[in-house]
C-alpha cells in the first residue's frame, strides 16, 4: 500500500446479536437488513464511498421468507459498486470451536446465499472477532483471497470480559466467549498469512492499540470517542470497521432494550460517521485492498 488509504466495512449484525451478547431476554424484531442498511447506503452515496459488508446467511434466508425486502437492498448495493462479503451462515459466537468440516459446511452455505444475491464473495469475518485455523483453511478453500477478522486489541478484550463478568455478578448471561484471547493480538498492518488469505486487520490506535470501530468513535464515552476521531483522522491507512447498529434509532426501529450502542442519539453517530467520512476521503473496498497487498507482498524481479 503506498500513500493513504481508507477502508470502510460493516458487518450486518441483526439485533437478535445484541441482544444474545446483553443477556437480554426479549423477541428481537429485523432491523439490520431492512432498517440499518438502507441508512448506510444513503449515506455512503452521498459521500461516494465504497465499501464492504459482511453479511449473515442466516438472516438473508429469514428475510427471503418474509418477502425479500431486505435481499433487494443487498441486491441493490452489489448494483451500487459496493462489496458483499462473508460473515458465516449461522452467526455462531462458538464457531471458532467447530472443527474444520463444519465451519466449512457454514461458510459454504453461505457464499451460495451471497451468490444468489449476485455478489461474487471472495472475503471472511469471523462472528465477534474471535477466529482460529479451521475458519481460515475453510475460507482458503472456499477460493476466498482475504479473511478480515482480526481486531489487533488486547484492550478490547479486556474490556469485553470486565463486561462479561459485571452481567455475570447482575444474573445476566452473554452469548459472547470467555476463550480466543489469541485472536486479540497479532499485527495490526495488513499482511499475508500462512493459510495464503490476506489478513485485512481493523485498525487500533496507539501503544495500547485502542479498536478504531464504530462503537468507540461514534458512540464511545467522550474522551474516547475524540482521541479515537483523531487518530483515525491521522492513519494513513485506516480500516474503519462499523456495524449496522451504528445508524440503529431507537425509537423509530422499536427498540425498546436498554443496549449500550444506542446511548447516544442517532442523530450524533450518523453525523460524527459523516464527519470522519468526509475527513478521511475516497475509500477503497477490502476485495481490492487484499489485491493490492498480495501484489505487495510478491518478491520483486
Amino acid at each position: 500500500m503506498h500513500g493513504r488509504s481508507t477502508a470502510v466495512s460493516v458487518d450486518l449484525d441483526d439485533l437478535g446479536c445484541y441482544y444474545a451478547v446483553h443477556g437480554v431476554r426479549a423477541q428481537a424484531p429485523s432491523r439490520a437488513l431492512t432498517h440499518w442498511l438502507p441508512r448506510f447506503l444513503a449515506l455512503f452515496d452521498r459521500l461516494r464511498v465504497r465499501a464492504t459488508f459482511f453479511v449473515i446467511g442466516r438472516d438473508v434466508e429469514a428475510d427471503l421468507a418474509a418477502g425479500g425486502e431486505g435481499a433487494q437492498v443487498l441486491r441493490d448495493a452489489v448494483a451500487a459498486g459496493h462489496e458483499l462479503a462473508s460473515h458465516s451462515y449461522a452467526h455462531a459466537y462458538d464457531m471458532s470451536t467447530w472443527d474444520e468440516a463444519r465451519v466449512f459446511d457454514d461458510l459454504q452455505r453461505n457464499d451460495t446465499v451471497l451468490r444468489a444475491l449476485g455478489a461474487s464473495p471472495c472475503g471472511f469475518r469471523a462472528p465477534g472477532y474471535t477466529h482460529g485455523p479451521a475458519m481460515l483453511q475453510a475460507a482458503a478453500r472456499l477460493g476466498y483471497t482475504y479473511d478480515s477478522s482480526a481486531l489487533p486489541s488486547p484492550a478490547y478484550y479486556l474490556g469485553k470480559l470486565g463486561v462479561m463478568a459485571l452481567m455475570a455478578a447482575r444474573g445476566r448471561r452473554s452469548s459472547s466467549l470467555v476463550r480466543g484471547g489469541r485472536s486479540f493480538l497479532g499485527p495490526r498492518a495488513p499482511h499475508v498469512r500462512s493459510e495464503g488469505l490476506v489478513e485485512l486487520p481493523m485498525s487500533v490506535s496507539g501503544w495500547l492499540r485502542l479498536p478504531i470501530i464504530g462503537t468507540t468513535v461514534l458512540g464511545g464515552p467522550a474522551w474516547l470517542r475524540t482521541r479515537l476521531t483523531e487518530a483515525a483522522a491521522r492513519l494513513p491507512h485506516l480500516h474503519l470497521e462499523l456495524h449496522a447498529i451504528d445508524l440503529a434509532d431507537a425509537e423509530r426501529d422499536g427498540i425498546d432494550a436498554p443496549l449500550p450502542e444506542l446511548r447516544e442519539p442517532f442523530a450524533l453517530r450518523s453525523t460524527r460517521l459523516e464527519s470522519l467520512l468526509r475527513e478521511r476521503g475516497e475509500t477503497v473496498r477490502l476485495d481490492t485492498l487484499a489485491a493490492s497487498v498480495r501484489d505487495d507482498a510478491k518478491p520483486s524481479r
